[in-house]
C-alpha cells in the first residue's frame, strides 16, 4: 500500500518515477547531503538523485500484501 499523504523522508521507501520510468526504492540521505533510491536488493546499483533527472515521488510505501 502506498501513502501520497506522508512525507518522503530519509529511509522510507517510495514510489518514485525517473524520467517517467517507475521504480521502488529506499530513499536515503548521505552524509554529503546528497541523496540517493537505494534497492533492497544489493545485486542492483544505487540511483544517485540530480538535478538533471526528472524525479517525481509517488507516496510512501505503507505496507505489502503478499499472495498466498
Amino acid at each position: 500500500m502506498v501513502d501520497k499523504s506522508i512525507d518522503a523522508v530519509d529511509g522510507k521507501i517510495v514510489i518514485a518515477a525517473i524520467n517517467g520510468e517507475f521504480t521502488v526504492k529506499r530513499l536515503v540521505k548521505n552524509f554529503d547531503e546528497t541523496w540517493v533510491l537505494r534497492p533492497e536488493n544489493p545485486e542492483f546499483p544505487d540511483i544517485n538523485l540530480h538535478e538533471d533527472l526528472e524525479l517525481v515521488i509517488w507516496g510512501v510505501v505503507t505496507s505489502v500484501i503478499h499472495s498466498v
